[in-house]
């Protein structure tokens, strides 16, 4: 079996990319995603190098945080301060019940204006290409969206994600009951009960039935910036971590010869 192990939204706060870079350095994480929107981004950046066995691609984040293109290009994905309107905001508009609806609350125009400004500011910082380009939150829902991220990375020759992922047919480890990302639900008190490390056992002989698996997180430390209202998620992200440093998951890894692997083993 060969496991690749994503951890999304790092640069999103200093906490976020600690705790990313200890998933790495002390457990079975393969891949982060750079947020080049938020303010600590800089800083992740600066620590990249000393990683270089740590795959780095970029997250497209349109639903949090400041724009990174001209406000005035893309009225429709941010408010008067020039920060994107939250998902969980636009959830609640009637438009979001029809596709047609959803291209309304993110046009492809100012969709690809932004996406396109946040990659050439991940150029700008790292000095070279991400090794892939993965999307953020609203995902296969939101097609305006999601087309545009697959686009911009076929034509920058960067592997999409979730094509990649197609293509070696991997398995993704269910979620579960309670999937609270359809409605962008993250309750406290949910997050607070969650044990990821149970979870992955529990559906360990499934895991071991598939050649390509893959487990994705959030995994970070925790820090005022994902208690500020910014992002519903928050507390999970330590859960995750918690997964990725496990060592019941790595002996798990190690007793069944498990192969760790990133988007950069695929191309």
């Amino acid at each position: 079996m060969k496991l690749l192990v994503r951890g999304d939204d790092y640069g999103f706060s200093k906490g976020c990319t600690l705790g990313m870079l200890d998933a790495k350095e002390n457990g079975i994480l393969t891949c982060t995603g750079l947020f080049t929107n938020m303010s600590d981004c800089e800083y992740a950046v600066s620590l990249m190098p000393e990683y270089p066995d740590l795959c780095f691609g970029i997250d497209f984040n349109i639903v949090s945080g400041p724009c990174v293109a001209d406000p005035k290009l893309i009225p429709t994905l941010v408010d008067n301060d020039g920060n994107f309107i939250l998902s969980r905001i636009k959830y609640q508009d009637p438009l979001y019940q029809s596709e047609e609806g959803r291209a309304k609350l993110w046009p492809k125009h100012e969709v690809r204006i932004e996406l396109l400004a946040q990659y050439d500011k991940y150029i700008r910082l790292a000095g070279k290409k991400p090794e892939y380009v993965h999307t953020h939150s609203i995902g296969r829902t939101v097609p305006t969206y999601f087309n545009t991220v697959a686009e911009i990375g076929h034509e920058k020759g960067v592997v999409y994600s979730h094509e990649i992922q197609e293509k070696y047919d991997f398995y993704s480890l269910p979620v579960g009951k309670n999937n609270h990302f359809d409605k962008k639900e993250f309750d406290l008190q949910a997050q607070l009960n969650l044990d990821v490390v149970k979870r992955v056992m529990d559906h360990a002989d499934e895991l071991l039935k598939h050649e390509y698996v893959i487990l994705g997180g959030h995994p970070g430390f925790l820090d005022q910036v994902l208690l500020s209202g910014i992002t519903t998620l928050s507390i999970e992200r330590i859960k995750d971590h918690a997964m990725c440093v496990s060592p019941m998951i790595k002996q798990w890894v190690k007793d069944n010869n498990i192969e760790l692997i990133s988007y950069r083993d695929l191309i």
